[in-house]
């Protein structure tokens, strides 16, 4: 035969096969797909002869669809070693336990000392010391300086290690001796000393727990897992190893090989019928770093704010006892503090100066229009001394008691009929829809709170022009040669008290007076 003879043979044959396993390959797809019970038979019978070629065959017998004893006995081996570990979690339920080990793990002594150097005690102690602002100044100063700390290095570092603990604790937690009771029901919990009885199990009756411990299992595998650096850290901890790191690194070794057989994945395929399914590795990632950080300074300037605001209550309560022998105030009757709750509820802005105009108030009613008005009256009016020397005081004095009146306007015109309390008054049922309304009410607030700061460093500063002068004054009448007030002596018989004392005590109310509103005038 030629060899072109020959290669015309080949050519035929080649075409007859290649026809021939089309319509087969055709008449198998059409039978397929006529016959879904057969496919189902056929896609077993397939799946059977590739777990049968696995690495882990013996776990599984196809014709039975019954896991073995040989898959019991791997399940037996882990919950023997992870049993440890499984009661530090139990008796530990509390998340926040581990993250607080971990974050303590990884801080440097520097950052040991400054966090206890911004502890609330030691905040409190530090307030005892200096004033409000340079408190908050110096414990923000230290925060920072403790925050700072966190580099990338560090903060990975703590990241991985948190990774580790939670992959850690999934695989321990998970319920393996609930598992193994289906295979040996006398199985007691934690108890070590004699082999369970393992018997075969349906397949079916634990595909459950197989998906659930895939899904606990596989992710322990992956790359970059801190595991040395998290072993050291629960020794360090715990004072003891709950599993050696080199028991764990051949549990980890033995279930990257199942991984890589994909033997259970093909187990749950053929005895569940689901040909699609696949173990999917999940690592829900939480970061550790941010929330603690966020914490830290949430905790540490609450402190700050509790503990300034207490000093700020107790000294203005001791203020207001020295001067008015009560702290209860109530000066003015609608720009109060009390409608703030009302405000607050709606998001709305607030009546920032309520309480420090209150004082004032209270104050020039019953201290300006009183004592320092009968000072007036004798010490300035009838003192004889330069005038340009008393025009300071005098148009002080005149101010305040024009503010006076101008305060008690404005508290009017801040009732439920005032110009300015009716506005809120008509709008605050309609903020709920309409914006529009908000910003009215904020606006109108936002300006009584200007004027009512107005009147408060207005006043505070006359205050003060007066209470130099009556220092000044003090000093004078002390002088065997009154420089200032040259009738000291005829000035005496129009006061009850001796004129020191009454001078004096004139000027330690009004410095005090001065402090208490220092405190508002200063945030």
């Amino acid at each position: 035969m030629s060899a072109k003879s020959n290669k015309q043979n080949k050519s035929d044959d080649t075409k007859k096969s290649s026809s021939g396993g089309f319509f087969q390959n055709l008449l198998a797809s059409l039978f397929a797909s006529s016959n879904p019970e057969a496919e189902k038979k056929r896609k077993l019978k397939s799946l059977a002869k590739t777990i049968s070629k696995t690495k882990y065959h013996s776990f599984y017998r196809p014709g039975s669809f019954e896991l073995t004893e040989s898959f019991g006995k791997l399940m037996y081996d882990i919950y023997r070693v992870v049993f440890p570990a499984q009661q530090l979690f139990r008796n530990a339920q509390n998340i926040a336990v581990f993250k607080h080990h971990i974050i303590n793990y990884s801080l440097s002594e520097k950052q040991f000392e400054l966090l206890a150097q911004i502890d609330e005690k030691k905040i409190e102690e530090m307030a005892k010391q200096i004033d409000p602002k340079k408190l908050s100044e110096q414990v923000e100063q230290k925060l920072q300086m403790f925050l700072a700390e966190f580099d990338n290095t560090k903060t990975a570092k703590i990241e991985s290690i948190y990774k580790a603990y939670t992959l850690f604790k999934d695989f321990c937690s998970f319920d393996y001796y609930m598992l193994l009771k289906k295979y040996d029901s006398s199985l007691r919990e934690g108890v070590f000393s004699t082999p369970p009885r393992l018997e075969k199990v349906n397949a079916e009756y634990i595909l459950d727990d197989l998906k659930d411990f895939l899904s606990v299992a596989y992710p322990i595998t992956g790359e970059g897992i801190a595991w040395n650096d998290f072993f050291v850290m629960l020794k360090e901890v715990y004072g003891k190893d709950f599993i050696t790191p080199n028991t764990w690194k051949k549990i980890i070794v033995r279930i990257k090989s199942i991984q890589m057989s994909k033997t259970i994945d093909f187990v749950i395929q053929h005895a569940s019928q689901d040909f699609k399914y696949e173990t999917e590795i999940q690592y829900h990632y939480e970061s550790l770093i941010e929330p603690y950080i966020d914490k830290i300074q949430n905790e540490t300037r609450e402190s700050v704010s509790k503990i300034t605001e207490a000093l700020k209550d107790s000294k203005t309560n001791s203020i207001c006892m020295q001067i008015f022998g009560k702290t209860d105030i109530q000066g003015l009757l609608h720009y109060v503090s009390s409608y703030n709750a009302i405000l607050e509820k709606k998001g709305l802005n607030l009546y920032e100066y309520a309480e420090p105009l209150g004082y004032l108030k209270t104050f020039l009613i019953e201290y300006l229009k009183k004592d320092i008005r009968e000072y007036f009256d004798v010490v300035v009016i009838r003192g004889q001394w330069d005038s340009t020397l008393s025009a300071p005081i005098s148009n002080a004095y005149q101010e305040l008691l024009a503010i006076s009146d101008k305060i008690s306007t404005f508290d009017e015109m801040m009732s439920e009929e005032g110009s300015l309390g009716i506005k809120i008054k008509t709008l605050l049922p309609k903020t709920s829809h309409d914006s529009g309304a908000e910003n009215i009410i904020n606006r109108v607030v936002s300006d009584a709170n200007d004027t009512a700061k107005d009147f408060i460093y207005t006043s505070t500063a006359n205050l003060i022009t007066i209470g130099k002068t009556v220092k000044q004054l003090v000093e004078d009448y002390t002088n065997p040669k009154p420089i200032i007030v040259k009738n000291w002596k005829e000035l005496e018989k129009f006061i009850e008290v001796p004129m020191k004392d009454f001078c004096v005590d004139i000027y330690k109310k009004i410095y005090l007076f001065v402090q208490l509103m220092k405190q508002y005038l200063s945030e």
